[in-house]
């Protein structure tokens, strides 16, 4: 049974060399690419992290003509060139014309895939709320205010309790520290525009400066991994991570809205 369900797709890796075509989403920005190699029969999607939402429910979408393409018998670059003739720049994502290229594998397409483009830092600045002043200026007042105390973040007495159930042990913010937190989303900070579960975890720059994007990434990723991982926060506040989010940020609103709309 599984040799019958291999044989009705196409292979989903390959070391050969493949042919890709780059897709896009309605703005014009590359979500993905279609890949194929016919020696080894392989074809299959490759989402870009550091693209939109849209890369998700789109990349079913093309996967989907694949495989239709495969059970028409057709060979995978076969496949392509049918998706490029179908393709229509009106729909939600397209392939974007004259994209025909190469790559070494369908591994190196996957590491290309995790380069980020400044549509993608576009993107994400956009998220940004630039008309809430009172937001901003909430966001800097809690980082001035943070402490070191607050920064070391203490944990609940976990394990077994004296009435013998057991308890798992949880980080205790501190209010200044929830403040910080707090403030992030509130400036637009947190966004589903960064696709954080798929990209690598942000980590501190040896010179403690994150540009602007990198901040609203760093943001995205901590606020939303917390709900899934108790001390993501804690770790952040810990490194320095949360004080260069929020320093790059305040300074990224200054210089937007400086002038006589500035930060009073």
């Amino acid at each position: 049974m599984a040799n019958r369900a291999d044989a009705q797709r196409y292979r989903n890796t390959t070391d050969r060399p493949v042919h890709y075509l780059a897709v896009a989403n309605a703005r014009g920005e590359e979500i993905g690419y279609l890949w194929a190699n016919d020696e080894d029969d392989a074809a299959g999607w490759c989402l870009r992290p550091a693209g939109d939402r849209t890369g998700f429910g789109e990349g079913l979408e093309w996967s989907a003509k694949l495989a239709a393409a495969k059970a028409r018998g057709l060979a995978p670059t076969m496949a392509l060139a049918e998706l490029i003739r179908g393709s229509d720049p009106r729909h939600v994502s397209h392939i974007v014309p004259h994209s025909l290229t190469s790559a070494p594998s369908s591994a190196a397409l996957t590491e290309l895939a995790q380069v980020v483009t400044e549509a993608d830092d576009r993107r994400l600045l956009a998220q940004l709320d630039r008309e809430n002043a009172g937001a901003w200026r909430e966001l800097r007042e809690a980082l001035a205010a943070l402490t070191d105390e607050d920064r070391e973040v203490r944990w609940s007495e976990g394990g077994k309790q004296p009435d013998g159930t057991w308890r798992m042990s949880f980080p205790l913010h501190g209010e200044r520290l929830e403040r910080l937190v707090r403030a992030l989303p509130a400036v637009g900070a947190v966004t589903p525009a960064y696709l954080w579960r798929d990209n690598p975890p942000p980590a501190v720059p040896a010179d403690g400066r994150l540009s602007p994007a990198d901040a609203v990434r760093a943001a995205t990723a901590v606020v939303r991994g917390e709900r899934f991982c108790d001390g993501t926060i804690a770790r952040a506040a810990g490194e320095g991570l949360l004080d260069a989010v929020a320093e790059s940020l305040c300074v990224w609103y200054e210089a937007e809205a400086g002038g006589p709309h500035g930060v009073p």
